[in-house]
């Protein structure tokens, strides 16, 4: 009876000790991923309408109840001034071999750089938003497609970050 209770209590316990961090996104270096305290949003190879969302979004969401309050990051408004710890930097990647058939749709992928470093530090994986209209694509729809895109892989860093 006393093994039976030993391997009850055991099997029990066993989760709490072996718990396995489950990230959303790639963490390549985690101690550098750790001492971010400042960050900025690098739009400068974004299309124009891609850059104006972004900075929409990111200042939107910094305020002190939206989405990005809850990393514990200051966030400088651009990347020139103030010498930030991180760079983010927001992709929407297209399908190298688009079909005719499927409705447009857009991947959104999120990565975090050490300032001066060409190597990102974390990388989300990427995010399929895919179409939910009518078939056709308008600006307003990828607009749509592109905002979520931006939510889902700031929600993956956030999980990530509060996971490390």
């Amino acid at each position: 009876m006393k093994r039976c209770l030993w391997i009850v209590l055991l099997l029990s316990a066993s989760p709490l000790f072996a718990r396995e961090k489950k990230f959303g996104g790639y963490v390549m270096d985690a101690a550098a991923f750790r001492t971010i305290q400042s960050y900025c949003v690098d739009t400068h190879n974004l299309q124009p309408q891609q850059a104006r969302l972004i900075d929409q979004f990111v200042s939107r969401e910094s305020r002190p109840n939206g989405l990005l309050a809850k990393l514990p990051w200051r966030r400088l408004e651009t990347c020139d001034t103030g010498e930030p710890d991180a760079i983010v930097r927001l992709e929407f990647p297209r399908r190298r071999f688009p079909s005719v058939f499927a409705p447009p749709d857009i991947n959104g992928v999120l990565f975090v750089f050490r300032s001066g470093s060409p190597s990102p530090v974390y990388e989300t994986r990427e995010v399929l938003m895919t179409n939910a209209f009518d078939g056709s694509s308008t600006e307003f729809e990828t607009a749509v497609m592109e905002h979520d895109a931006i939510y889902f892989v700031i929600r993956v860093l956030i999980h990530d970050w509060q996971q490390l």
